[in-house]
C-alpha cells in the first residue's frame, strides 16, 4: 500500500510536470517572436546539453545527500530557469541559453532523485504501481499540455504561461513531503557516497542490466530518434497537418494506455514480454520507410505505443531492487545518462541520412534495430525476467524430500 509521503510526492510532480506541456509551446512562440527559429532549436540543445552533462552530479548528489532536498533544488533551479527569461531586463540570447542551462541542471537534480526517493517511500511489491502512477501523469500532462499550451499563447502573452510553469515549480516544492526519520538518519550515513564511475563499475557486474542499457542505447540511436523527426516529415508530407496532429495525439494515447496497464500487471517474465514490446515499433519504422494509408499508420503507432511503455515500468522496478539503496541515485542517472546521450545524434542526422540513402533504407534500418536489439537482449541469461530469480519448484505430494533434490539435480 503506498502511504500519504508517496502522494504528496505524487502530487509534488503532477504540479511540477503540468505546467512543462504549456511552456513546450509557450517558450516556441516566445523564442520564435523575438529571435527566430535557430533560438527555438538553440534552447532546446541547451535544455539537452546541461541535462546530459550534469545527469551524473545529479545521481551523485541524489546518494550523498537528502533526496527531498535534492528534488526541490532541482525544482528551483527549473523554476528560476523559466522566470529569468521573462524577468531579466536583457533578454539577448546568451542570456537565454543560460537560462535553458538552468532548467537543463534543474531536470538533471530532480529526476534521478525521484527515481532513488521511490523505493523509501513504497514496499518493493508496489515500485511498479507507483512508478506506472508517475509515468502515466507524466504522459497525460504531455497529451493535453502542449493543446492547452496552443490555446494559452492565443488568449494571453506566451510569458504568462511561462510564469504559470514557474510558479509550478515552487508550489511543487512546497508539496513535497518531509523525509521519515528513519530515511533521513539511514542517508545521513551515505555523505560520502561513492562516485559515479562506482556506479558504473557494478552495472557492469551485472551482464542483463550492462545489456539492457546498451540495448536502449542503440534504439535510440537507429530507431526512435530518427522517428521522431522523420515522422513528423513523413506524416505532414503524405496526409497533411490533421494526419500528423493525428498520429502525435495517438502516440501520447498509447503511451498512457501502455503505462497504465504495466503498473497493474506482474508477467513471470517482464524482460521477455516488453522485448516483445519493442519487437512491435517494427510496423513503425515500415510505415515511416514506405507510404501507408492514415490508418494502418495510426494502428502502427497505437499498438506499438502501448507495447514500449511496458520497458520503463518494469525496468525502472527491475533497477531498484537490484542495486543497494545507496546507489540508486547513481544507476538511475546513469540508466537515463547511457540509455539517452545518443539521441540528440539520432536526430541531427535524420533529415541528412534520408536525403543521403533515402527514406525506405532508413526505415528498413530502424526495423532492423528493433528485430536484432530485442532478441540479442533476451539471449543475455537473466534478462527475460529481468534479473528476478526463479522461483522454487513446488515438490508434488508424492515426491519425498529426497526425490525432490534429485529432481532439482537432474531436472
Amino acid at each position: 500500500m503506498m502511504g500519504k509521503d508517496f502522494q504528496r510526492l505524487w502530487i509534488s510532480f503532477a504540479i511540477a510536470t503540468a505546467g512543462t506541456g504549456i511552456s513546450l509551446v509557450a517558450f516556441s512562440v516566445y523564442l520564435f517572436d523575438d529571435f527566430g527559429p535557430w533560438a527555438v532549436g538553440s534552447f532546446m540543445a541547451a535544455v539537452a546539453f546541461a541535462r546530459l552533462a550534469l545527469l551524473p552530479y545529479g545521481g551523485v548528489l541524489a546518494d550523498r545527500k537528502p533526496r527531498i532536498g535534492v528534488i526541490r533544488t532541482g525544482y528551483g533551479l527549473s523554476a528560476l530557469g523559466a522566470s529569468a527569461i521573462v524577468l531579466i531586463p536583457d533578454r539577448g540570447i546568451g542570456a537565454i541559453l543560460v537560462c535553458a542551462a538552468l532548467q537543463g541542471a534543474g531536470y538533471a537534480l530532480f529526476q534521478p532523485a525521484i527515481r532513488a526517493l521511490l523505493p523509501d517511500l513504497v514496499p518493493l511489491d508496489c515500485l511498479e504501481k507507483a512508478r506506472g502512477r508517475l509515468s502515466a501523469t507524466d504522459g497525460l500532462f504531455a497529451l493535453v499540455g502542449p493543446a492547452v499550451g496552443g490555446i494559452a499563447v492565443t488568449q494571453f502573452d506566451p510569458q504568462v504561461a511561462i510564469m504559470v510553469d514557474a510558479l509550478g515549480f515552487v508550489i511543487a516544492m512546497t508539496v513535497l513531503p518531509s523525509p521519515p526519520p528513519e530515511i533521513a538518519a539511514a542517508q545521513s550515513k551515505n555523505t560520502r557516497s561513492g562516485s559515479f564511475r562506482e556506479a558504473l563499475r557494478a552495472i557492469r557486474q551485472v551482464p542483463w542490466v550492462t545489456f539492457g542499457m546498451v540495448q536502449a542505447a542503440a534504439q535510440i540511436l537507429l530507431g526512435f530518434a530518427p522517428s521522431i523527426v522523420l515522422i513528423r516529415i513523413v506524416a505532414d508530407e503524405r496526409y497533411g497537418s490533421w494526419g500528423l496532429g493525428v498520429l502525435l495525439s495517438t502516440s501520447g494515447a498509447a503511451a498512457l494506455v501502455g503505462t497504465l496497464i504495466a503498473a497493474r500487471w506482474r508477467p513471470r517474465f517482464p524482460g521477455l514480454v516488453a522485448n516483445l514490446g519493442f519487437l512491435s515499433y517494427v510496423a513503425v519504422e515500415l510505415c515511416i520507410g514506405f507510404s501507408t494509408s492514415l490508418t494502418v499508420f495510426v494502428a502502427a503507432v497505437f499498438l506499438s505505443g502501448i507495447g514500449i511503455s511496458f520497458h520503463g515500468v518494469w525496468w525502472y522496478a527491475a533497477l531498484s531492487r537490484e542495486f543497494a539503496g545507496s546507489m540508486r541515485g547513481r544507476v538511475n542517472s546513469a540508466d537515463e545518462w547511457i540509455t539517452s546521450a545518443l539521441e540528440p545524434v539520432g536526430m541531427a542526422l535524420a533529415v541528412p541520412a534520408a536525403h543521403l540513402i533515402g527514406i525506405e533504407a532508413i526505415g528498413l534500418i530502424g526495423a532492423a534495430a528493433f528485430v536484432v536489439a530485442p532478441l540479442a537482449a533476451l539471449a543475455v541469461k537473466g534478462f527475460a525476467r529481468y534479473g528476478q530469480p526463479v522461483p522454487e519448484r513446488v515438490p508434488r505430494p508424492d515426491m519425498t524430500p529426497d526425490a525432490t533434490s534429485s529432481h532439482r539435480d537432474h531436472g
